[in-house]
């Protein structure tokens, strides 16, 4: 069979090339940037309908693999989830190529909770309107190394006391990518006569239950859990609505929420994470996670440095005049540039904690901090030899913000 994955570039397109392949398949990936040691082809969604038949020549199935967690000024849910791939179902629906659209778990139901899962079900709406025997699937969380979900839920695994925002008891629906791949190459070679819809879980398991089965994939020992209320996290994404932690973000905490696994029926009589311990976590892997850790520890340390400066300033205004005076600048002028430094110190502090931005903010940070050592080296050049080395300090504070800038890009 010859087969188009649209996604390959990601997490489950990826497996599923490398899965489907080694069945006798011709399988042609398809994502925007090109990816090399496959068989690739060029993703376009703004193309229409004609030019997608003109690219679906010879195809038998279509995989459409793409998703976005995380909207942005380029890409949309609506136009990733929903547009673009209508108007590849329409194509393959003219051209009788079958279809498995791989969805979410919770698009399956009338009215999603997020907009996320209302732009999926969008698409697979279009598609279950087609005449072929197309086929959605809702798989839950998908656990595997190269999930970006999984690397930030191995991030919670590696603290001693593990915060647990859903409750103890909370069950996630979860599948391993594994068992999804395992699935999907069995149906394939098993395609049913109508429509179907299905959702792709594991056995369900509780939140203590992965993070303790993720320690020990990753060889580490049994931890602790602290509970977080939910009146705070709803509380903290009420304050912070773009705020965003790897894959959790305002999105995802109100789907796993809403969501419940009792009506729904498992795939296999094994859990996600069970599956994942039936090989230990790769060196890379882990590795890959400590420096990850190491840059949020970083990241609330830059932060902390920032807040505490501008505290700082305005509990000790004394000597914050003091200090200003020695280059001159003394009275209500001096008292307003300390306290607009202080304030602007504070907040340089905080809005390093919002992704969107902050790029832009550690650029603001150093082109300060240089600033700063520039005034300071040149109208107090004695704090050059001074028992706390501030200016050197200072550079420290650069290398240490560009670090977060280059793994920011990354």
């Amino acid at each position: 069979m010859k087969i188009l994955i649209t996604g390959v570039s990601g997490f489950i397109g990826r497996h599923l090339y490398n899965a489907l392949s080694p069945q006798g398949h011709h399988v042609i990936g398809c994502s925007r940037n090109e990816i090399v040691n496959i068989n690739w082809q060029k993703l376009n969604f703004n193309q229409n309908v004609e030019d997608w038949q003109q690219q679906l020549q010879a195809i038998d199935l279509v995989i459409n693999a793409v998703g976005i967690y995380q909207q942005s000024t380029s890409q949309s849910f609506s136009y990733v989830h929903d547009e673009g791939p209508s108007r590849l179902f329409e194509a393959c629906n003219n051209l009788s190529v079958k279809v498995i659209q791989i969805s979410a778990i919770g698009a399956e139901l009338e009215h999603p909770v997020t907009e996320f899962l209302s732009s999926k079900r969008n698409a697979d709406q279009a598609l279950l309107k087609g005449n072929d025997a197309n086929i959605v699937l809702y798989p839950g969380i998908v656990l595997g190394e190269q999930g970006r979900s999984t690397r930030q839920l191995s991030l919670l695994a590696r603290l001693f006391c593990m915060p647990l925002a859903f409750g103890r008891n909370k069950e996630i629906p979860l599948i391993s990518i594994h068992q999804l791949t395992n699935y999907i190459v069995e149906l394939i070679d098993n395609w049913p006569t109508s429509k179907q819809t299905v959702v792709l879980v594991a056995k369900p398991e509780t939140m203590e239950h992965l993070l303790n089965n993720l320690r020990q994939w990753m060889g580490l020992g049994k931890g602790c859990f602290i509970s977080i209320p939910k009146p705070l996290t709803n509380m903290t994404f009420y304050l912070f609505p773009n705020l965003s932690v790897g894959a959790f973000n305002k999105q995802s905490i109100k789907m796993l929420s809403a969501y419940s696994t009792k009506e729904v029926i498992p795939i296999v009589n094994e859990t996600a994470s069970d599956s994942l311990l039936k090989n230990n976590a790769t060196a890379s892997f882990n590795k890959a996670i400590k420096l990850k850790m190491l840059f949020y520890v970083n990241l609330i340390t830059l932060s902390i440095i920032w807040i505490v400066s501008g505290l700082s300033s305005l509990l000790n205004i004394e000597q914050s005049r003091e200090l200003i005076s020695l280059i001159g600048i003394e009275g209500s002028l001096g008292d307003t540039i300390i306290f607009t430094a202080a304030v602007g110190d504070i907040f340089l502090g905080i809005l390093l904690f919002l992704p969107k931005h902050r790029r832009w903010i550690i650029k603001i940070q150093i082109s300060v901090i240089i600033i700063y050592s520039l005034i300071i080296a040149i109208f107090i050049p004695l704090f050059w030899l001074h028992p706390f080395a501030p200016i050197i300090k200072n550079a420290a504070m650069i290398v240490l913000a560009l670090y977060l800038l280059i793994e920011e890009k990354e």
